[in-house]
């Protein structure tokens, strides 16, 4: 694929494969067109050549920072949540909910009472209760505080599908990644480990 704004190339004919499995993380300086790649990917944002396949049977959840100003204001945390699988029974989305530090009657708060690392955690949960076998993030952990973060590490290595995303967050991306793609000057080093390891062999 290839995309520019204006003068400003930020991919030529670049060439990607993600592998069932793969957990990758995207690293670079900002600028470098880390968001606008997860955007292409998740088909927000058209390439201006090329195109983006996905494998059969390929169900994808896709995270952004501004997903959660998407929120219903109206609705409660509970509902929120629920309406991503109403035929779930409650006990199962109130364990979800739960699990992003939403616990007894905090469920029943409205949306828009809700603080900007609270709606946050609603979106994620909202992911995370019908996450498909392919999800996107961008800075998933932005708004959330160490418990939370911590909580969505947790989730997310019982996760067993694919996974690429964007995190600033070391840790976030210690823990979870199995492959590095970094980004500079045009193009992408696909490296085939940890960030330890990535970093191990950039300093070699």
């Amino acid at each position: 694929i290839s995309k520019s704004f204006g003068d400003n190339t930020l991919y030529g004919n670049l060439h990607l494969r993600v592998v069932r499995g793969d957990r990758v993380a995207m690293v670079g300086p900002n600028g470098a067109g880390k968001t606008t790649l997860l955007r292409m990917v998740a088909g927000e944002l058209p390439p201006d050549e090329g195109e983006i396949l996905t494998g059969h049977g390929v169900t994808m959840s896709y995270y952004a920072q501004h997903h959660s100003e998407m929120l219903d204001p109206r609705k409660t945390i509970l509902e929120e949540v629920y309406q991503v699988v109403p035929h779930e029974s409650v006990s199962f989305v109130r364990g979800v909910c739960g699990a992003f530090l939403f616990s007894g009657k905090d469920v029943d708060k409205a949306v828009g009472v809700l603080s900007g690392g609270e709606r946050a955690r609603v979106s994620l949960a909202g992911i995370l209760v019908k996450p498909g076998n392919f999800m996107v993030m961008d800075e998933p952990t932005n708004h959330l505080d160490i418990i939370s973060s911590e909580m969505l590490i947790d989730a997310l290595s019982d996760f067993n599908g694919t996974l690429l995303f964007v995190s600033h967050n070391l840790s976030f991306v210690n823990r979870l990644a199995t492959r590095i793609w970094d980004i500079r000057d045009g193009g992408i080093v696909d490296y085939p480990g940890t960030l330890r390891e990535y970093e191990e062999h950039l300093r070699d």
